[in-house]
């Protein structure tokens, strides 16, 4: 470990030498924005996944360009630090429930709440009917194993969260309870999944499918049997049940503990100082790549650079950064830098944020979020949420008057990137993006790919929009446009994919672009191509990436989908198995 401390330290300093700014020259340069991305996207840096070594120097890397451009550091030094649980690897392997000796199988026979790990609980099982208090008082369940069904109501209802009172817990635990088993009676349900409140109760919780149930309980007689005695009032069915339960819960999520950079340049006007403006970018990306990084490539370990997903956009910022703040004494509103952690694990980052009180929410005027912008083709420039301010359009055309780079404007709010976690606490936002592509979560997004003379024309606009933003007499105005839902990159929501890279630009009316299709994926064994425009799935229409994830969500494994495209102008209908 200390091996590892020394190594980062030592590279760490060596990078801040390398990359001392040059004193009096503002300027933004093709050649600094490339260099910054060579910096961030090099193999040493190991593709900076969040909790990593690789992933500290890269936030080092930032807060001292930061530091170097004269900016003030907010919070912790510059930095903003937060924990995320991530789902381990091992759970299943440490977790397991024998019933009389029988092991029973996760995910077959039984589920868990999410734990800490709990120690190994061997002891008696005591029915106590439905878990309400009352349904304690002639039995003791100290150090022993309490249980009890899942709800009363047996009437479907999706919403299982509702179905089940997590107040029945804490009864459990108030009566010296070591370890809860619920009873699932539902039909039609191998097993029942509670979506908890909680990371951990400090006890192994397991919940068993019906069949299960149904054998645990035969002693006192089937299901029914016993609901109706319960309903009668017969208090003598609450009992011990024959036989032993022993059963461990692992440990559900790994903590990785990572941060967000930020830097603030102080407005010079004192009736507008307190109002900001908010310019992002993230600067994690997928490690090695592997399962369950969010990669295309899961089978490939290998670094994942990310030069264009987003060391592109950090290096824009820190561009903007420096030739901002030499001209502090003409800005009038305030401006917050911030290099977020943890955006590919679902948007973390900026919701830590926005969730902080750091910067008021209602003084955020406005935020700016670059994401992807080193692929300009064709002068092409991608900003999204051009409908949540009424002034945000005109702005945007305003600043391109000299028709130097061909807008594709999407109004939404909305995108799986930094600035829905800004458009949720109603806030004008502006996404830049030059666009996705083949590489994209790939080992093939490197800085070799970059356009780096791209990048500038890119940085330059977002600079004079950011100093309109900045400096203009009158804050936006808030409008709604589209849905407030928080995305995620990973699709954690979801039980299927298809297996493409959507357009997330909105420039495809009435449908959404499929820039890619992963081979071996349901897509592309359908005969879906790259270019195909999703129009509608199973009869539901979609016309934009907000239609594409609410279909998604829709969609269950082992079923087919049907899916009509849009291909050289005709409609072809493709039947998915997912």
């Amino acid at each position: 470990m200390k091996k590892i401390t020394l190594i980062a330290s030592l590279l760490a300093q060596s990078i801040l030498i390398l990359a001392q700014p040059q004193k009096n020259i503002p300027a933004i340069t093709s050649n600094e924005l490339l260099y910054h991305v060579s910096i961030l996207a090099s193999d040493s840096l190991q593709g900076r996944f969040p909790g990593t070594t690789y992933d500290k120097i890269s936030a080092k890397y930032i807060r001292d360009q930061f530091t170097s451009y004269g900016l003030k550091m907010l919070e912790n030094k510059g930095y903003q630090f937060f924990t995320i649980e991530k789902p381990s690897q091992k759970r299943f392997e440490n977790t397991h429930l024998l019933v009389n000796g029988k092991r029973l199988t996760y995910g077959i026979d039984y589920t868990t709440l999410p734990s800490k790990g709990s120690d190994s609980l061997c002891n008696n099982a005591i029915f106590v009917g439905y878990g309400n208090r009352n349904d304690y008082k002639n039995v003791d369940v100290k150090r022993k194993w309490a249980v009890f069904f899942k709800s009363e109501d047996t009437s479907k209802n999706d919403n299982e969260m509702e179905l089940f009172d997590y107040r029945k817990i804490d009864i459990a635990k108030e009566q010296s309870a070591a370890g809860i088993i619920i009873l699932d009676d539902e039909d039609n349900s191998s097993t029942i999944s509670l979506k908890d409140k909680s990371n951990d109760y400090g006890m192994p919780i397991f919940i068993l499918n019906k069949k299960s149930s149904e054998n645990l309980l035969k002693s006192l007689g089937d299901i029914q049997s016993v609901k109706q005695h319960i309903k009668a009032g017969n208090e003598n069915i609450y009992q011990k049940l024959p036989g032993t339960i022993c059963g461990k819960v692992g440990k559900s999520f790994d903590e990785i503990n990572t941060q967000n950079v930020l830097a603030v340049l102080k407005g010079a006007d004192p009736s507008l100082a307190n109002e900001y403006v908010v310019i992002g970018a993230h600067y994690d990306h997928l490690g090695l790549g592997g399962k369950g990084t969010g990669t295309r490539r899961p089978d490939t370990i290998a670094v994942h650079n990310g030069a264009d997903d987003n060391a592109s956009g950090v290096s824009a910022i820190l561009e903007i950064a420096q030739k901002l703040a030499s001209e502090q004494k003409s800005i009038k509103r305030s401006i917050v830098f911030i290099a977020f952690g943890a955006e590919e694990m679902g948007l973390v980052g900026s919701q830590r944020f926005v969730e902080s009180d750091i910067i008021p929410i209602s003084n955020i005027k406005a935020m700016i979020n670059l994401d992807m912008v080193g692929r300009l083709a064709d002068n092409k420039l991608e900003i999204g949420g051009t409908k949540t301010s009424k002034q945000s359009e005109s702005i945007l055309k305003s600043l391109n008057a000299d028709s130097s780079l061909k807008l594709v404007l999407s109004p939404g709010g909305f995108g799986p990137s930094d600035h829905a976690s800004f458009y949720a606490k109603d806030i004008p936002v502006f996404f830049l993006s030059t666009g996705v592509h083949l590489d994209y979560h790939t080992p093939l997004d490197d800085v070799d790919r970059i356009n780096a003379e791209g990048m500038q024309t890119v940085a330059d606009y977002t600079y004079r929009l950011a100093y309109k933003l900045a400096t203009m007499d009158s804050s936006l105005t808030f409008t709604k446009s589209g849905s407030r839902m928080m995305p995620s990159r990973n699709g954690s929501k979801f039980k299927v994919t298809l297996g493409i890279i959507p357009d997330v630009s909105g420039s495809t009316p009435n449908g959404l672009k499929a820039i890619g299709v992963t081979d071996n994926k349901p897509a592309s064994k359908s005969g879906m191509k790259n270019g195909d425009v999703i129009v509608s799935i199973n009869g539901k229409p979609v016309t934009n990436i907000n239609d594409y994830m609410e279909r998604l969500s829709e969609l269950k494994p082992n079923t087919t989908a049907t899916v009509v495209v849009v291909r050289n102008n005709e409609k072809v209908t493709l039947t998915v198995n997912l």
